[in-house]
Formats: C-alpha cells, structure tokens, sequence
C-alpha cells in the first residue's frame, strides 16, 4: 500500500527520506494546457502509477519546467523524469526521428497506430537509450490540414500560388512547393494576426489546433489534405528508468499504453468536433477525393524520398513496406 507523504516523513529520516523522494517522485513537463487531451490522457498515466507502485506523481503543464528541448536537458540529470517532445524535437537529438515528420507516410490513423506500434516504432525508439532516455509510446495529434482564404482546395491546381504559413521544416516547404504553394515559415504567436492582415493566405494544423487556436475565425476555407501525422513521443530518462524495479518498469510501459489509447480516442472525437464547429461558425469544408490525395501523394514522393536519403533510407524502406503490407 502506498505510504501517504506524512506518513512517509514519520517513517524515515531526513536523509533517507530525500534519497527515496529522489527515486520515487516522477515529474512530467508536457507543453499543453490543462484543457488539452493530452493532459488528461497524463491524468490517466498519473493514477494508472500512483495506484499500483510507490512512485508519486505531478504533471507540470503549459511548458512549466521548460519547453521540450529544455526539459529533455533536465531529464539527462533526472531534474525531470518524463517528457512529451515531438519528433522534430527528438530529431535533433536521434535524427531518425524525422522520418515522423515526413509528409504522406502513413494513408490513416490505423495504419499508423499498427506502425508506431509494431517492430517499426520499437526499432525507432530503441535509438533513444544511447541518447539516454527510453521511449514508452507514441501519442496522437494527427493529420494536418489546410485552410486558406483563397479558395475551395479541391486539386493540385488549386495549390497553385497560395500562401501558407508552415513549421519551419525544410521538407515541409520542398514538399508544398512541390505542390505549388508559396510556403512561408512563420511563429505560430503571428499566424493569427498574419492571417487577419492577409500576410499569409492560409496555413497548416490539426483540426484540433485551428479550432482550439480560432483561426478558422480569418479563414474561409478548409480540406481535408492530411498531409503530415503529428505525433508526441512518451520520453522517460534512461538513468531514471534503470532504477525502478521489474515491476515498475512493466506498471510505467502499461500506464503509457493506458495514456496512448485516451489519446487515440481523444483526438479522434476531438476532431470531428472542432472540424464540425468550424463548418457551423461558417469555414467552407471541402473534402478531398482518395485520387486527389494519391496524386499528391506521388508529387511529393521524390522530396519526401531525398529527406529520408539523408535522414535514414534503411529505416525509411522498412516503413514503407510496412504500410504497404498493412494496406
């Protein structure tokens, strides 16, 4: 039975408290709010732990202890024990990572989760222990889509010209050019401003996040392009992992299991909602034909191939046979 934290201090002395306190407090910098998914999938994870080891538990969100970067810095010291980066952040530290970020890889959340899930994503997140964490998931943001101010995005053709605030990632602008769009990397702090002013004609995000963030609020247009899958990676630090017990360690991979599929749910009614709400507030929803999408898909195909060249063509193939297998 887990002591309480009195009962705790009562039971041992300062010394030997703070050593147990170092070995069974877990603290989680995460960069969402309070309302995201996110942090209540963490809640999950929170009591999935705190019910069945010693370990306590605190989530720290909006980017408390840091952002991203900042916090995976803390973990090597195991001032942090656990962080959600994307897999642009973890790729500057295992650059395979960034095969993730690559446009039109996986055709459908199912066929994602069965990668990320599989041999595949293990393989991926075994990088991680020379880098000194250990991977336990991969959480669900997905697909990113399209809005601008222009006009209905029905074909490639309607591409042509637009101008799209994106990350600034360069197989993202190689790839929308590639579709001939005017891609302009831009802080996200400025989208909505941008957008207002016509800085920019449009840009790129989960359902979630234009919703959530009101752009569709100076935007006119949406379709359902589903050109990049977001994702956040379940990151704990290795030397904060090797000291749990067998037991720990198997509690800490289920309560990431738990935490995953409230985030796969999650954003799934979460989308449908926040796309709903856009068409009821009056955004223009156009979906886009399986035929439209594949001719995109094969535009792209030549760029995505020269990043996952320089990224890792071995690792890149090894996904690509998989998805194929799994369609």
């Amino acid at each position: 039975m887990k002591l309480s934290k009195i009962a705790a201090l009562a039971a041992v002395p300062l010394m030997a408290m703070s050593l147990h306190v170092q070995a069974k407090t877990m603290r989680i910098g995460i960069g969402v709010p309070e309302s995201h998914f996110e942090f209540a999938a963490m809640q999950k994870f929170e009591k999935y732990v705190e019910d069945n080891t010693d370990i306590s538990v605190t989530i720290y969100p909006s980017n408390q202890l840091g952002n991203d970067q900042e916090a995976l810095e803390q973990i090597k010291f195991n001032a942090v024990q656990m962080n959600l980066p994307s897999p642009a952040v973890l790729g500057n530290i295992v650059k395979d990572f960034n095969i993730l970020t690559l446009p039109f890889i996986f055709p459908n959340d199912d066929v994602a989760n069965q990668v990320v899930d599989g041999e595949w994503g293990q393989e991926l997140s075994s990088k991680l222990e020379k880098a000194g964490y250990v991977g336990l998931g991969y959480g669900n943001f997905g697909f990113r889509h399209v809005t601008n101010n222009v006009r209905p995005i029905k074909t490639i053709a309607d591409m042509d010209g637009l101008k799209l605030r994106t990350m600034q990632n360069k197989a993202h602008l190689d790839a929308f050019r590639s579709l001939g769009a005017n891609p302009t990397p831009m802080a996200f702090s400025e989208l909505f401003s941008s957008l207002q002013q016509g800085v920019v004609d449009g840009q790129e995000n989960p359902y979630t996040n234009i919703y959530s963030q009101r752009l569709y609020e100076v935007q006119k247009y949406v379709s359902d392009t589903g050109h990049v899958y977001s994702w956040v990676v379940f990151v704990v630090g290795k030397k904060f992992y090797d000291g749990l017990t067998a037991d720990e360690q198997a509690t800490m991979q289920q309560a990431a299991r738990v935490a995953i599929d409230h985030m796969r749910v999650s954003v799934k009614a979460q989308d449908e909602k926040s796309l709903q709400g856009m068409i009821d507030a009056g955004l223009v929803y156009t979906p886009l034909s399986p035929e439209v999408k594949a001719e995109m898909h094969e535009k792209v195909a030549p760029v995505v191939q020269k990043y996952a060249d320089r990224i890792n063509p071995d690792l890149y193939k090894k996904l690509t046979e998989e998805v194929t297998k799994l369609q």
